[in-house]
């Protein structure tokens, strides 16, 4: 090409461009990305326990795009993940990773059992950056803690009998082992755990103990990781009753009394009784066999009209329990008077007082109203058969002396009423309980402090007592160990908890007394000692002036809001990552001189916080721009 051509090709460019670059629209050059990104770790959750290997979750999200998230454990660089998906960052932590220290021994890099904080930086495509706000995960890789567990059944003090099933609900943060029981302090079995069930049950056969005493029950419950829990024991009181029985039965004729007259069809009544169980009851008259009555109430009817008029007769019975033990009654006679009488309407008779079923004690007047149209010649009273007393003057009424007679047991009262011309009517026999002496236990439980409850210094121990009559004492004592008689209302005692042993359980049990010497063990209960403080939080806190993205000059005061529960140490405050000022008593406030600063730049406010027991936490940098 000529020269000639060259210089018309460039003339003709050199036109073009000049034609562009003199429209309206001029050419802008686009504004830089400055904003930075966002970023939030959302997965542990903020002081949730973690072991083994998990994968923490970080979401990062960009006006334009998140390049990379770098990951921060304990402020120690672990990984970055320049792939996020949806927005979501992650990285494999491996919480039980060993290393070696400084004299060659292998040791855990996360300490087990304490917080470890977690925090994430991200960047965007024009290298803005943000950080996270660090969380707390406590690594737990070792399973230091026991098992819950109680006994179900039996309660405390109960009496059983027979195969009783001792339950166990035992629960546990990895799983149950196995749970051993023990009966007087010998192992009697280990029970294992059942798919989706909560209960371990022993059944325990009672017959192969001695009965008629009390028996101490306690557990063991192991979780896989080897922590035990031991339920504290309870007392049983084993009664299957006399093994061999050679007690006959007991009991009384009670219709019709001794000597009567009779005609008719008349009720032979039989109160019939054993330490047992009864068998039958066999009913002889005139001393021959006549009937077997196998069934309580043991009655008879008897027709009078099949027997030698106005003649004496025999009723005799014996008693016959399920052991074949006997008892022969003492017999009694009867007169049977079948002739009919100008008068042969018997009299109306009705005890008033005391009514069947009712408890009584001290002096019972038995109250009887009668009537008969030809009049009322007397009234006898009979008590469990056993005629007592007659009366002839109305209002009829006898009082019953109780206290000679047997104590929580029911006693037969009857009554004949005999009209003017000898007619006679016998009410139907009631029966009565005695209950002279008071057994009727006492109640309580524990008010203060509650089951389970964390305790520490002096501790006010209150117990709720009652009984039907009146509280006695109540016996208090700490671990097995008799602390104090309670002998007055309100039932209290003052414990210092500094003289147990420390980060244990303790428990507490009592037993209540009446006046009449009957007792009730209260339910005891477990309370956990804590006197020494054992900080495991890190303190808490924020930079609340000035805000990130904000415009300052002057004399700027740089504010930090923190907080414990031990108490702040004190507050380091950093100006683009040098140490600047420590304030050691709130308001934590540094006064920053921006004045010495260059103008329109921006610089990174950051401080760090730690508590009364040193453990530290840096707070979410600020970043803020300088124009004076």
């Amino acid at each position: 090409m000529s020269t000639i051509n060259k210089n018309i090709l460039v003339s003709i460019i050199l036109i073009i461009f000049l034609s562009f670059s003199c429209t309206d629209d001029p050419y802008e050059i686009p504004e830089p990305d400055t904003s930075p990104p966002q970023a939030l770790v959302i997965y542990p959750i903020d002081g949730e326990p973690v072991s083994g290997t998990i994968t923490i979750e970080a979401r990062a999200n960009d006006n334009e795009k998140v390049t990379e998230v770098l990951f921060y454990i304990n402020q120690e660089f672990v990984g970055k993940d320049t792939t996020t998906k949806n927005d979501i960052a992650t990285y494999e932590w491996n919480t039980s990773i060993s290393e070696l220290n400084d004299d060659g021994t292998l040791v855990k890099k996360y300490t087990d059992d304490e917080f470890h904080f977690i925090s994430v930086v991200a960047y965007d495509l024009s290298d803005n950056k943000y950080s996270s706000v660090p969380i707390r995960s406590f690594v737990d890789n070792i399973d230091t803690e026991p098992p819950n567990a109680f006994f179900l059944t039996p309660f405390p003090g109960q009496y059983i009998t027979g195969t009783t099933n001792i339950t166990v609900v035992a629960t546990d943060n990895v799983g149950i082992q196995f749970v051993s029981y023990f009966i007087n302090n010998v192992l009697q079995e280990y029970v294992l755990p059942v798919e989706n069930s909560s209960t371990f049950e022993f059944p325990w056969n009672t017959a192969l103990v001695q009965s008629g005493a009390y028996y101490s029950l306690y557990a063991n419950v192991r979780d896989i990781n080897n922590n035990v829990t031991i339920i504290p024991p309870i007392s049983v009181y084993v009664d299957n009753g006399t093994q061999i029985d050679i007690t006959p039965p007991n009991g009384a004729i009670v219709s019709p009394p001794a000597g009567i007259s009779v005609s008719g069809e008349v009720q032979i009544i039989v109160s019939a009784s054993d330490n047992r169980a009864m068998g039958e009851v066999l009913l002889s008259i005139n001393e021959e066999f006549v009937s077997t009555i196998e069934n309580d109430p043991f009655l008879y009817i008897w027709d009078t009209l099949d027997e030698e008029e106005d003649a004496e007769h025999s009723i005799s019975v014996i008693l016959r329990d399920l052991a074949g033990n006997e008892t022969p009654l003492n017999p009694i006679t009867v007169f049977v008077d079948n002739s009919p009488t100008s008068d042969i309407s018997p009299p109306t008779v009705l005890i008033m007082d005391p009514v069947s079923g009712q408890k009584v004690s001290g002096v019972v007047p038995i109250e009887v109203d009668a009537y008969d149209e030809s009049g009322i010649s007397h009234i006898d009273y009979y008590i469990n058969g056993t005629y007592v007393e007659i009366d002839s003057v109305a209002p009829y009424a006898f009082d019953w002396d109780t206290n000679e007679y047997l104590d929580d047991e029911e006693h037969i009262i009857f009554v004949i009423g005999f009209d003017s011309e000898g007619n006679s009517t016998y009410h139907q026999p009631i029966t009565v309980i005695v209950d002279n002496d008071d057994n009727i236990p006492p109640s309580g439980q524990f008010q203060n402090p509650i089951p389970g409850q964390t305790l520490d210094g002096f501790i006010t121990i209150q117990i709720a007592a009652t009984d039907n009559e009146e509280v006695n004492k109540i016996e208090l004592s700490i671990n097995g160990i008799p602390r104090d008689t309670l002998q007055f209302s309100p039932y209290s005692y003052s414990w210092n908890t500094q003289l147990e042993n420390e980060d244990q359980y303790s428990v507490l049990s009592a037993i209540v007394t009446d006046d009449f010497g009957n007792q009730f063990p209260i339910p005891p209960i477990s309370v956990f000692i804590d006197n020494e403080v054992n900080d495991l939080a890190p303190p808490t806190g924020t930079i609340s002036n000035p805000l990130s993205g904000q415009t300052v000059s002057g004399i700027v005061n740089f504010t930090v809001l923190a907080q414990d529960d031990s108490g702040i140490s004190e507050v380091v405050f950093y100006i683009d990552g040098i140490q600047s000022f420590t304030g050691t008593n709130e308001p934590y406030i540094f006064e920053w001189d921006t004045t010495i600063l260059n103008n329109n730049s921006q610089h990174t406010l950051s401080a760090t916080v730690t508590d009364n027991v040193g453990q530290s936490i840096l707070l979410q940098p600020v970043l803020i721009s300088v124009t004076n």
